[in-house]
């Protein structure tokens, strides 16, 4: 039966065939490859496998903890699988992800790092040049000027004084040549702990940092391997750094003393001039509260292109003198709260809560080297 859907295949363009196949998620990409050795080969040239990237790529929140997937569109809620390697060196302090490829620290006994793809269920052990401390900050990107494969990973070293320009303060991991080398910075800010996942846009590194009495947004370039302040960002109580329409970094602000909601985003980050404008706010009343207290984990978000947002989160309840966690996913626009699902809830001293909610990532067909 494979060898005859391969014979349909020169009744249509060749150009043809890969705009359909551009348009299937990457998840039932990869069972195609079985189809024939035609359509294996192209679904695994690295031309098609980025230009699928590029043409379609929807967002998926994942909750490690749950071993949950949900595609905020459909909201469907599926399985993760999350590889045995994770479960044992649970939990997962953070995730970044670049390209499909999720960089993963893991907290035991030595904060272990890991890249996952969870598509193509591979995972990488990536071996520190020396012990890896929770303190410090990871992130993932690539070098443009060499090639869109050229992955790297920076390691801030969180506990090096950053006032004495001989002390190696940064290390980069390239994994094409699969070693580490140091990188001597000096800065007058630092990396804010509450938003310390960052996140990877376009090959290029951002995290919210601290400047005297300012936030700012930090960037890393892989390809220059130099930081630079881009522009100040607000603050509050509750803020998120994430990535919208893949060019532009977005802000999730929800106040201390209001519940209002704020969703802020830059123009697009290759202008030569980057600032943060407010794209909407929710001021309706019982809006949930996305961060209630410092020992729950931050939410994770999407925005989406009708000025909403879907937010993964948790909230803690009372029942009969007992407290539950409960996992909760959330789309709210403009005029409040639109849907809200249960996904999951725990009993408080039976929950081993997680430093972020949820993860958002993109789907890819995009091997570990």
């Amino acid at each position: 039966m494979a060898s005859s859907k391969c014979l349909l295949l020169p009744s249509l363009p060749f150009e043809l065939i890969e705009e359909i196949l551009y348009k299937i998620p990457a998840e039932s990409l990869i069972r195609f490859k079985s189809t024939c050795k035609k359509w294996y080969n192209l679904i695994t040239e690295k031309r098609f496998m980025y230009n699928h990237l590029d043409h379609y790529s929807p967002e998926r929140f994942i909750r490690t903890y749950d071993q949950q997937i949900i595609d905020p569109v459909t909201e469907i809620l599926s399985d993760a699988l999350i590889p045995d390697e994770f479960r044992d060196l649970y939990p997962i302090y953070s995730m970044v992800h670049c390209d499909g490829l999720m960089l993963c620290t893991c907290r035991k006994w030595d904060n272990s790092l890991a890249v996952w793809n969870p598509v193509l269920r591979e995972i990488k052990w990536i071996k520190p040049s020396v012990c890896y401390l929770h303190t410090d900050y990871v992130g993932i990107g690539y070098d443009d000027n060499v090639s869109r494969d050229n992955y790297k990973i920076l390691k801030l070293l969180g506990r090096l004084p950053k006032d004495d320009d001989s002390d190696p303060n940064c290390e980069i991991y390239e994994f094409k040549s699969d070693s580490w080398k140091t990188l001597v910075a000096k800065f007058d800010w630092d990396i804010d702990i509450r938003c310390n996942n960052g996140v990877s846009v376009k090959g290029k590194m951002y995290w919210i940092a601290k400047k005297k009495e300012d936030f700012t947004i930090i960037r890393f370039d892989f390809s220059t391997e130099t930081f630079k302040e881009i522009c100040v960002c607000p603050y509050t109580l509750v803020t998120r750094l994430g990535c919208f329409d893949g060019d532009r970094l977005s802000l999730l602000l929800q106040g201390e003393e209001s519940q209002g909601i704020e969703v802020w985003m830059t123009n697009k980050l290759s202008d030569k001039v980057v600032s943060f404008s407010q794209y909407f706010n929710v001021t309706t009343p019982d809006l949930p509260a996305l961060h209630l207290q410092s020992c729950m984990a931050c939410p994770g978000y999407s925005i989406g292109k009708r000025r909403n947002i879907r937010v993964w989160c948790e909230g803690s309840v009372d029942v009969d003198d007992k407290s539950y966690v409960i996992i909760t996913f959330y789309e709210i626009d403009e005029g409040g709260v639109i849907k809200q699902i249960e996904t999951a809830s725990y009993g408080q001293f039976e929950y081993d809560d997680p430093f972020i909610c949820c993860y958002v990532y993109v789907p890819s067909l995009i091997p570990i080297q």
